[in-house]
Protein backbone atom coordinates (compact mmCIF):
# COMPACT_ATOMS: atom_id res chain seq x y z
CA UNK A 1 0.00 0.00 0.00
CA UNK A 2 1.29 3.46 -0.85
CA UNK A 3 2.42 5.86 1.79
CA UNK A 4 -0.56 8.12 1.26
CA UNK A 5 -3.30 5.51 1.26
CA UNK A 6 -5.77 5.07 4.10
CA UNK A 7 -7.84 1.91 4.28
CA UNK A 8 -11.55 2.36 4.76
CA UNK A 9 -13.24 0.00 7.20
CA UNK A 10 -15.52 -2.66 5.70
CA UNK A 11 -18.72 -0.85 6.62
CA UNK A 12 -17.95 1.93 4.18
CA UNK A 13 -17.42 -0.52 1.44
CA UNK A 14 -19.65 -1.78 -1.29
CA UNK A 15 -23.25 -2.46 -0.34
CA UNK A 16 -22.99 -2.73 3.44
CA UNK A 17 -25.41 -0.28 5.05
CA UNK A 18 -25.18 -1.26 8.71
CA UNK A 19 -22.86 0.44 11.16
CA UNK A 20 -20.48 -1.72 13.17
CA UNK A 21 -20.20 -1.45 16.94
CA UNK A 22 -16.80 0.24 16.55
CA UNK A 23 -18.27 2.85 14.21
CA UNK A 24 -21.19 3.60 16.54
CA UNK A 25 -18.89 3.96 19.56
CA UNK A 26 -16.44 6.17 17.67
CA UNK A 27 -19.09 8.49 16.27
CA UNK A 28 -20.96 8.71 19.59
CA UNK A 29 -17.80 9.59 21.52
CA UNK A 30 -16.81 12.19 18.94
CA UNK A 31 -20.26 13.79 18.88
CA UNK A 32 -20.34 14.00 22.69
CA UNK A 33 -16.81 15.42 22.68
CA UNK A 34 -17.73 17.97 20.02
CA UNK A 35 -20.75 19.05 22.06
CA UNK A 36 -18.55 19.37 25.16
CA UNK A 37 -15.82 21.51 23.61
CA UNK A 38 -18.31 23.84 21.89
CA UNK A 39 -20.39 24.13 25.08
CA UNK A 40 -17.19 25.08 26.90
CA UNK A 41 -16.64 27.99 24.51
CA UNK A 42 -20.19 29.32 24.94
CA UNK A 43 -20.06 29.05 28.74
CA UNK A 44 -16.98 31.26 28.82
CA UNK A 45 -18.43 33.91 26.51
CA UNK A 46 -21.44 34.38 28.79
CA UNK A 47 -19.25 34.43 31.93
CA UNK A 48 -16.85 37.18 30.81
CA UNK A 49 -18.40 39.95 32.97
CA UNK A 50 -18.09 37.77 36.07
CA UNK A 51 -14.49 36.89 35.21
CA UNK A 52 -13.67 40.57 34.74
CA UNK A 53 -15.04 41.35 38.18
CA UNK A 54 -13.42 38.39 39.94
CA UNK A 55 -9.96 38.89 38.41
CA UNK A 56 -10.17 42.69 38.39
CA UNK A 57 -9.40 43.05 34.69
CA UNK A 58 -10.71 45.40 32.02
CA UNK A 59 -12.91 44.49 29.07
CA UNK A 60 -9.99 44.97 26.67
CA UNK A 61 -7.97 42.44 28.68
CA UNK A 62 -10.84 39.97 29.12
CA UNK A 63 -11.55 39.89 25.37
CA UNK A 64 -8.25 38.04 24.92
CA UNK A 65 -9.92 35.01 26.52
CA UNK A 66 -12.04 34.76 23.36
CA UNK A 67 -9.62 36.32 20.84
CA UNK A 68 -6.77 34.00 21.89
CA UNK A 69 -9.16 31.06 21.60
CA UNK A 70 -10.02 32.05 18.01
CA UNK A 71 -6.38 32.63 17.10
CA UNK A 72 -5.34 29.24 18.49
CA UNK A 73 -8.12 27.54 16.54
CA UNK A 74 -6.99 29.27 13.35
CA UNK A 75 -3.41 28.08 13.88
CA UNK A 76 -4.19 24.47 14.83
CA UNK A 77 -7.07 23.51 12.50
CA UNK A 78 -4.92 23.45 9.33
CA UNK A 79 -2.60 21.00 11.10
CA UNK A 80 -5.38 18.44 11.62
CA UNK A 81 -5.05 17.21 8.03
CA UNK A 82 -1.42 16.29 8.69
CA UNK A 83 -2.15 14.80 12.15
CA UNK A 84 -5.04 12.61 10.97
CA UNK A 85 -3.09 11.36 7.98
CA UNK A 86 0.10 10.75 9.98
CA UNK A 87 -1.39 9.07 13.07
CA UNK A 88 -4.30 6.77 13.87
CA UNK A 89 -7.60 8.38 14.77
CA UNK A 90 -7.52 7.06 18.33
CA UNK A 91 -4.08 8.60 18.85
CA UNK A 92 -5.16 11.98 17.51
CA UNK A 93 -8.38 11.93 19.56
CA UNK A 94 -6.53 10.99 22.74
CA UNK A 95 -4.06 13.82 22.20
CA UNK A 96 -6.85 16.33 21.57
CA UNK A 97 -9.01 15.40 24.55
CA UNK A 98 -5.99 15.07 26.85
CA UNK A 99 -5.02 18.64 25.96
CA UNK A 100 -8.60 19.79 26.51
CA UNK A 101 -8.69 18.11 29.95
CA UNK A 102 -5.33 19.65 30.90
CA UNK A 103 -6.53 23.09 29.79
CA UNK A 104 -9.73 22.64 31.81
CA UNK A 105 -7.74 21.70 34.92
CA UNK A 106 -5.53 24.78 34.50
CA UNK A 107 -8.66 26.96 34.23
CA UNK A 108 -10.23 25.38 37.32
CA UNK A 109 -7.25 26.34 39.48
CA UNK A 110 -6.58 29.70 37.79
CA UNK A 111 -6.43 32.60 40.22
CA UNK A 112 -4.90 35.10 37.79
CA UNK A 113 -5.77 36.17 34.27
CA UNK A 114 -2.49 34.88 32.82
CA UNK A 115 -3.12 31.35 34.13
CA UNK A 116 -6.70 31.34 32.86
CA UNK A 117 -5.49 32.51 29.45
CA UNK A 118 -3.01 29.61 29.27
CA UNK A 119 -5.79 27.19 30.17
CA UNK A 120 -8.02 28.61 27.46
CA UNK A 121 -5.28 28.31 24.84
CA UNK A 122 -4.61 24.67 25.75
CA UNK A 123 -8.36 23.99 25.59
CA UNK A 124 -8.51 25.63 22.15
CA UNK A 125 -5.79 23.32 20.82
CA UNK A 126 -7.88 20.31 21.80
CA UNK A 127 -11.06 21.86 20.39
CA UNK A 128 -9.37 22.65 17.07
CA UNK A 129 -8.46 18.98 16.63
CA UNK A 130 -11.68 17.36 17.90
CA UNK A 131 -14.14 19.23 15.66
CA UNK A 132 -12.54 18.42 12.25
CA UNK A 133 -11.84 14.89 13.50
CA UNK A 134 -15.57 14.38 14.04
CA UNK A 135 -16.38 15.28 10.44
CA UNK A 136 -13.57 13.05 9.19
CA UNK A 137 -14.84 10.12 11.27
CA UNK A 138 -18.41 10.40 10.00
CA UNK A 139 -17.28 10.44 6.38
CA UNK A 140 -14.84 7.58 6.96
CA UNK A 141 -17.09 5.26 8.93
CA UNK A 142 -20.57 5.86 7.51
CA UNK A 143 -21.71 4.55 4.10
CA UNK A 144 -22.80 7.12 1.54
CA UNK A 145 -26.50 6.26 1.86
CA UNK A 146 -26.57 7.09 5.59
CA UNK A 147 -24.00 9.88 5.74
CA UNK A 148 -26.51 12.73 5.72
CA UNK A 149 -28.34 11.37 8.76
CA UNK A 150 -25.14 11.03 10.76
CA UNK A 151 -23.92 14.44 9.66
CA UNK A 152 -27.27 15.79 10.81
CA UNK A 153 -26.66 14.38 14.30
CA UNK A 154 -23.25 16.04 14.35
CA UNK A 155 -24.87 19.32 13.35
CA UNK A 156 -27.38 18.86 16.17
CA UNK A 157 -24.48 18.65 18.62
CA UNK A 158 -22.78 21.75 17.26
CA UNK A 159 -26.06 23.70 17.32
CA UNK A 160 -27.43 22.47 20.65
CA UNK A 161 -24.29 23.47 22.56
CA UNK A 162 -24.57 27.21 21.77
CA UNK A 163 -28.30 27.07 22.53
CA UNK A 164 -27.79 25.36 25.89
CA UNK A 165 -24.73 27.41 26.84
CA UNK A 166 -26.46 30.60 28.04
CA UNK A 167 -29.00 28.62 30.07
CA UNK A 168 -26.42 26.38 31.76
CA UNK A 169 -24.05 29.28 32.36
CA UNK A 170 -26.80 31.41 33.87
CA UNK A 171 -27.89 28.63 36.23
CA UNK A 172 -24.35 27.94 37.41
CA UNK A 173 -23.38 31.60 37.83
CA UNK A 174 -26.55 32.27 39.80
CA UNK A 175 -25.27 29.98 42.57
CA UNK A 176 -21.51 29.54 42.11
CA UNK A 177 -18.46 31.40 40.83
CA UNK A 178 -17.06 31.08 37.29
CA UNK A 179 -14.65 28.24 38.20
CA UNK A 180 -17.65 25.90 38.35
CA UNK A 181 -18.17 26.31 34.61
CA UNK A 182 -14.95 24.36 34.09
CA UNK A 183 -15.65 21.98 36.98
CA UNK A 184 -18.88 21.00 35.18
CA UNK A 185 -17.05 20.36 31.90
CA UNK A 186 -14.18 18.33 33.39
CA UNK A 187 -15.95 14.99 34.14
CA UNK A 188 -17.65 14.92 30.73
CA UNK A 189 -14.35 15.56 28.96
CA UNK A 190 -12.52 13.04 31.13
CA UNK A 191 -15.07 10.27 30.50
CA UNK A 192 -14.97 10.99 26.76
CA UNK A 193 -11.18 10.76 26.83
CA UNK A 194 -11.12 7.45 28.69
CA UNK A 195 -13.86 5.79 26.62
CA UNK A 196 -12.44 7.08 23.35
CA UNK A 197 -8.92 5.92 24.15
CA UNK A 198 -10.19 2.48 25.14
CA UNK A 199 -12.79 1.83 22.44
CA UNK A 200 -12.13 3.89 19.30
CA UNK A 201 -11.08 1.49 16.57
CA UNK A 202 -10.73 2.80 13.02
CA UNK A 203 -8.73 0.61 10.59
CA UNK A 204 -6.17 2.79 8.85
CA UNK A 205 -2.70 2.83 7.43
CA UNK A 206 -1.06 6.07 8.62
CA UNK A 207 1.33 7.57 6.12
CA UNK A 208 4.92 8.43 6.97
CA UNK A 209 4.63 12.09 6.03
CA UNK A 210 7.10 14.20 7.97
CA UNK A 211 6.15 17.53 9.47
CA UNK A 212 7.19 20.43 7.26
CA UNK A 213 8.20 23.10 9.78
CA UNK A 214 8.16 25.87 7.17
CA UNK A 215 4.54 25.04 6.31
CA UNK A 216 3.59 25.07 9.98
CA UNK A 217 5.17 28.49 10.46
CA UNK A 218 3.48 29.94 7.35
CA UNK A 219 0.14 28.49 8.44
CA UNK A 220 0.44 29.85 11.97
CA UNK A 221 1.40 33.36 10.85
CA UNK A 222 -1.03 33.55 7.90
CA UNK A 223 -4.24 32.21 9.40
CA UNK A 224 -3.76 33.82 12.81
CA UNK A 225 -3.08 37.19 11.13
CA UNK A 226 -6.27 36.90 9.08
CA UNK A 227 -8.41 35.98 12.08
CA UNK A 228 -6.81 38.66 14.25
CA UNK A 229 -7.29 41.30 11.56
CA UNK A 230 -10.92 40.36 11.05
CA UNK A 231 -11.61 40.20 14.80
CA UNK A 232 -9.92 43.57 15.37
CA UNK A 233 -11.88 45.12 12.50
CA UNK A 234 -15.15 43.81 13.93
CA UNK A 235 -14.34 45.06 17.44
CA UNK A 236 -13.26 48.50 16.25
CA UNK A 237 -9.54 47.86 16.81
CA UNK A 238 -9.23 50.27 19.75
CA UNK A 239 -7.01 47.82 21.59
CA UNK A 240 -5.48 46.04 18.60
CA UNK A 241 -1.77 45.22 18.87
CA UNK A 242 -1.51 45.57 15.08
CA UNK A 243 -3.84 47.57 12.84
CA UNK A 244 -6.57 45.47 11.18
CA UNK A 245 -5.52 46.52 7.68
CA UNK A 246 -1.87 45.61 8.26
CA UNK A 247 -2.83 42.30 9.87
CA UNK A 248 -5.14 41.39 6.97
CA UNK A 249 -2.53 42.27 4.34
CA UNK A 250 0.15 40.24 6.13
CA UNK A 251 -2.27 37.35 6.58
CA UNK A 252 -3.37 37.32 2.95
CA UNK A 253 0.22 37.44 1.66
CA UNK A 254 1.43 34.69 3.98
CA UNK A 255 -1.57 32.45 3.28
CA UNK A 256 -0.94 32.87 -0.46
CA UNK A 257 2.66 31.80 0.10
CA UNK A 258 1.41 28.88 2.21
CA UNK A 259 -0.94 27.70 -0.55
CA UNK A 260 1.79 27.93 -3.18
CA UNK A 261 4.14 25.94 -0.99
CA UNK A 262 1.50 23.23 -0.39
CA UNK A 263 0.90 22.87 -4.14
CA UNK A 264 4.62 22.24 -4.53
CA UNK A 265 4.80 19.75 -1.63
CA UNK A 266 1.70 17.77 -2.65
CA UNK A 267 3.47 16.60 -5.81
CA UNK A 268 5.55 14.37 -3.57
CA UNK A 269 2.70 13.58 -1.17
CA UNK A 270 4.27 15.59 1.65
CA UNK A 271 1.80 18.50 1.91
CA UNK A 272 1.00 19.86 5.35
CA UNK A 273 -2.47 20.75 4.05
CA UNK A 274 -3.21 19.22 0.65
CA UNK A 275 -4.93 21.64 -1.75
CA UNK A 276 -6.14 19.02 -4.23
CA UNK A 277 -9.71 18.94 -2.86
CA UNK A 278 -10.20 22.28 -4.64
CA UNK A 279 -9.56 20.48 -7.95
CA UNK A 280 -12.83 18.58 -7.41
CA UNK A 281 -15.74 20.64 -8.70
CA UNK A 282 -18.24 19.76 -5.98
CA UNK A 283 -15.77 20.58 -3.22
CA UNK A 284 -14.86 23.93 -4.82
CA UNK A 285 -18.52 24.88 -5.30
CA UNK A 286 -19.36 23.93 -1.72
CA UNK A 287 -16.38 25.95 -0.47
CA UNK A 288 -17.75 29.06 -2.19
CA UNK A 289 -21.28 28.49 -0.93
CA UNK A 290 -20.02 27.70 2.57
CA UNK A 291 -17.93 30.87 2.82
CA UNK A 292 -20.90 33.05 1.78
CA UNK A 293 -23.36 31.15 3.97
CA UNK A 294 -21.20 31.16 7.13
CA UNK A 295 -20.21 34.81 6.67
CA UNK A 296 -23.86 35.84 6.48
CA UNK A 297 -24.89 33.51 9.31
CA UNK A 298 -22.27 34.64 11.84
CA UNK A 299 -22.79 38.27 10.92
CA UNK A 300 -26.56 38.19 11.40
CA UNK A 301 -26.52 36.06 14.56
CA UNK A 302 -23.81 38.17 16.23
CA UNK A 303 -25.35 41.54 15.32
CA UNK A 304 -28.90 40.60 16.33
CA UNK A 305 -28.51 40.57 20.16
CA UNK A 306 -26.65 43.89 20.04
CA UNK A 307 -29.50 45.56 18.11
CA UNK A 308 -32.10 43.94 20.37
CA UNK A 309 -30.52 45.68 23.37
CA UNK A 310 -29.52 49.03 21.84
CA UNK A 311 -32.51 49.60 19.56
CA UNK A 312 -35.39 47.46 20.86
CA UNK A 313 -34.80 48.01 24.58
CA UNK A 314 -34.39 44.37 25.59
CA UNK A 315 -32.28 43.47 28.59
CA UNK A 316 -29.32 41.09 28.35
CA UNK A 317 -31.41 38.20 29.68
CA UNK A 318 -34.29 38.99 27.33
CA UNK A 319 -31.93 39.12 24.35
CA UNK A 320 -30.49 35.75 25.37
CA UNK A 321 -33.97 34.25 25.62
CA UNK A 322 -34.80 35.71 22.19
CA UNK A 323 -31.77 34.00 20.61
CA UNK A 324 -32.14 30.69 22.44
CA UNK A 325 -34.85 29.11 20.22
CA UNK A 326 -32.57 29.53 17.20
CA UNK A 327 -30.12 26.90 18.40
CA UNK A 328 -32.86 24.40 19.11
CA UNK A 329 -34.46 25.15 15.74
CA UNK A 330 -31.17 24.33 13.99
CA UNK A 331 -30.90 21.11 15.99
CA UNK A 332 -34.42 19.94 15.12
CA UNK A 333 -34.34 20.94 11.46
CA UNK A 334 -30.83 19.50 10.96
CA UNK A 335 -31.96 16.08 12.20
CA UNK A 336 -34.72 16.08 9.58
CA UNK A 337 -32.52 17.54 6.83
CA UNK A 338 -29.91 14.85 7.42
CA UNK A 339 -32.43 12.16 6.49
CA UNK A 340 -33.68 14.14 3.52
CA UNK A 341 -30.11 14.56 2.28
CA UNK A 342 -29.72 10.77 2.05
CA UNK A 343 -32.77 10.66 -0.24
CA UNK A 344 -32.53 13.90 -2.19
CA UNK A 345 -28.87 14.88 -2.31
CA UNK A 346 -27.52 18.39 -1.61
CA UNK A 347 -28.83 20.59 -4.44
CA UNK A 348 -32.57 20.90 -3.63
CA UNK A 349 -31.95 21.36 0.10
CA UNK A 350 -29.26 24.04 -0.32
CA UNK A 351 -31.29 25.84 -2.99
CA UNK A 352 -34.37 25.98 -0.77
CA UNK A 353 -32.29 26.95 2.25
CA UNK A 354 -30.56 29.77 0.38
CA UNK A 355 -33.90 31.04 -0.95
CA UNK A 356 -35.35 31.06 2.57
CA UNK A 357 -32.26 32.83 3.89
CA UNK A 358 -32.33 35.46 1.16
CA UNK A 359 -36.03 36.18 1.61
CA UNK A 360 -35.74 36.28 5.40
CA UNK A 361 -32.73 38.61 5.42
CA UNK A 362 -34.34 40.96 2.90
CA UNK A 363 -37.45 41.16 5.08
CA UNK A 364 -35.34 41.58 8.22
CA UNK A 365 -33.72 44.60 6.56
CA UNK A 366 -37.13 46.32 6.49
CA UNK A 367 -37.84 45.95 10.21
CA UNK A 368 -37.12 48.82 12.61
CA UNK A 369 -37.72 49.75 16.27
CA UNK A 370 -41.43 49.57 16.96
CA UNK A 371 -41.77 46.23 15.19
CA UNK A 372 -43.49 43.71 17.50
CA UNK A 373 -40.93 41.40 19.05
CA UNK A 374 -42.94 38.34 18.04
CA UNK A 375 -42.66 39.34 14.37
CA UNK A 376 -38.92 39.93 14.73
CA UNK A 377 -38.56 36.53 16.39
CA UNK A 378 -40.55 34.77 13.66
CA UNK A 379 -38.36 36.39 11.00
CA UNK A 380 -35.22 35.36 12.86
CA UNK A 381 -36.41 31.75 13.19
CA UNK A 382 -37.42 31.70 9.51
CA UNK A 383 -33.83 32.63 8.61
CA UNK A 384 -32.50 30.00 11.02
CA UNK A 385 -34.56 27.31 9.26
CA UNK A 386 -32.92 28.27 5.97
CA UNK A 387 -29.49 28.07 7.55
CA UNK A 388 -30.26 24.65 9.02
CA UNK A 389 -31.28 23.39 5.58
CA UNK A 390 -27.85 24.36 4.22
CA UNK A 391 -25.47 23.35 7.00
CA UNK A 392 -25.61 19.53 6.83
CA UNK A 393 -25.83 19.22 3.00
CA UNK A 394 -22.85 21.53 2.49
CA UNK A 395 -20.60 19.71 4.93
CA UNK A 396 -21.72 16.25 3.85
CA UNK A 397 -21.36 16.91 0.11
CA UNK A 398 -17.98 18.62 0.44
CA UNK A 399 -16.38 15.74 2.32
CA UNK A 400 -18.34 12.98 0.61
CA UNK A 401 -16.53 13.48 -2.71
CA UNK A 402 -13.04 13.09 -1.26
CA UNK A 403 -10.83 10.02 -1.37
CA UNK A 404 -9.59 8.61 1.96
CA UNK A 405 -6.21 10.33 1.68
CA UNK A 406 -7.76 13.75 0.96
CA UNK A 407 -10.55 13.44 3.54
CA UNK A 408 -8.57 14.70 6.60
CA UNK A 409 -7.18 17.58 4.54
CA UNK A 410 -10.64 18.43 3.19
CA UNK A 411 -12.07 18.44 6.71
CA UNK A 412 -9.29 20.77 7.86
CA UNK A 413 -9.90 23.08 4.89
CA UNK A 414 -13.65 23.23 5.48
CA UNK A 415 -13.24 23.97 9.20
CA UNK A 416 -10.55 26.58 8.51
CA UNK A 417 -12.84 28.31 6.00
CA UNK A 418 -15.64 28.21 8.56
CA UNK A 419 -13.41 29.83 11.18
CA UNK A 420 -12.26 32.56 8.81
CA UNK A 421 -15.75 33.16 7.42
CA UNK A 422 -17.21 33.49 10.92
CA UNK A 423 -14.65 36.15 11.82
CA UNK A 424 -15.26 37.88 8.48
CA UNK A 425 -19.03 37.88 9.01
CA UNK A 426 -18.71 39.60 12.37
CA UNK A 427 -16.26 42.15 10.99
CA UNK A 428 -18.32 42.94 7.87
CA UNK A 429 -21.69 43.34 9.57
CA UNK A 430 -20.39 45.47 12.44
CA UNK A 431 -18.35 47.62 10.06
CA UNK A 432 -21.33 48.20 7.74
CA UNK A 433 -23.62 48.87 10.68
CA UNK A 434 -21.12 51.26 12.28
CA UNK A 435 -20.47 53.25 9.11
CA UNK A 436 -24.16 53.50 8.20
CA UNK A 437 -25.32 54.36 11.73
CA UNK A 438 -22.69 57.14 11.95
CA UNK A 439 -24.27 58.78 8.92
CA UNK A 440 -27.75 58.53 10.40
CA UNK A 441 -26.51 59.95 13.72
CA UNK A 442 -25.00 62.94 11.95
CA UNK A 443 -28.34 63.44 10.22
CA UNK A 444 -30.02 63.79 13.62
CA UNK A 445 -31.26 60.28 14.44
CA UNK A 446 -30.98 59.08 18.04
CA UNK A 447 -28.34 56.40 18.55
CA UNK A 448 -30.76 53.48 18.97
CA UNK A 449 -32.65 54.23 15.77
CA UNK A 450 -29.41 54.99 13.91
CA UNK A 451 -27.95 51.61 14.87
CA UNK A 452 -31.14 49.81 13.82
CA UNK A 453 -31.06 51.51 10.41
CA UNK A 454 -27.36 50.71 10.11
CA UNK A 455 -28.18 47.08 10.90
CA UNK A 456 -30.68 47.11 8.03
CA UNK A 457 -27.80 47.85 5.65
CA UNK A 458 -25.76 45.04 7.20
CA UNK A 459 -28.63 42.59 6.76
CA UNK A 460 -28.85 43.55 3.08
CA UNK A 461 -25.16 42.69 2.69
CA UNK A 462 -25.88 39.32 4.32
CA UNK A 463 -28.75 38.84 1.86
CA UNK A 464 -26.35 39.50 -1.01
CA UNK A 465 -24.04 36.79 0.30
CA UNK A 466 -27.01 34.42 0.52
CA UNK A 467 -27.74 35.14 -3.17
CA UNK A 468 -24.18 34.11 -4.09
CA UNK A 469 -24.65 30.91 -2.09
CA UNK A 470 -27.93 30.34 -3.95
CA UNK A 471 -26.24 30.66 -7.34
CA UNK A 472 -23.48 28.26 -6.27
CA UNK A 473 -26.10 25.78 -5.04
CA UNK A 474 -27.36 25.22 -8.61
CA UNK A 475 -23.95 23.76 -9.47
CA UNK A 476 -24.13 21.13 -6.74
CA UNK A 477 -24.97 17.53 -7.70
CA UNK A 478 -28.58 16.46 -7.42
CA UNK A 479 -27.57 13.33 -5.54
CA UNK A 480 -24.77 12.65 -3.10
CA UNK A 481 -21.59 11.90 -5.06
CA UNK A 482 -19.18 9.13 -4.34
CA UNK A 483 -15.55 9.91 -3.68
CA UNK A 484 -13.56 10.67 -6.79
CA UNK A 485 -9.88 10.94 -7.34
CA UNK A 486 -8.43 14.41 -7.50
CA UNK A 487 -6.29 15.25 -10.51
CA UNK A 488 -2.60 15.01 -9.84
CA UNK A 489 -0.78 18.30 -9.84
Amino acid sequence: MSATAVELPPLAGHGREELTREAIVTITVLIVSTFTVILNEMLMVVALPRVMEALDISASTAQWLTTAYMLTMAVVIPATGFLTGRYRMRTVFTLAMALFVIGTLIAIFADRFEILLVGRIVQAIGTAIVVPLSYTAVNTLVPQSRRGSMMGFLTVATAAAPAAGPIISGLILSRFDWHWLFILILPIALVSLLIGNALIRVPSDPCETRLDVFSAILSAIGFSSLVYGLASLGEGAEHAVMGPGTSLLVGAAVVAAFVGWQVRLQKSGQAYLDMRPFAIRTFAVVALALVCFVTAMYGMVTLMPVILQTSYGLTTIQAGLFMMPGGFTIAIVSAVVGRLYDRMGPRPLVVIGALVDTAGLCYLATLAPGTPIWLLLCTYLFIIVGQAMMWTPLFASSLGVLTPHLLPHGSAIVNTLTQLSGAAGIAITFSVMGAASAGYTQAGEVIGVAMARGAQQAYLVCAGLAVVALVAAFFLPRRGAAAVAAPAH
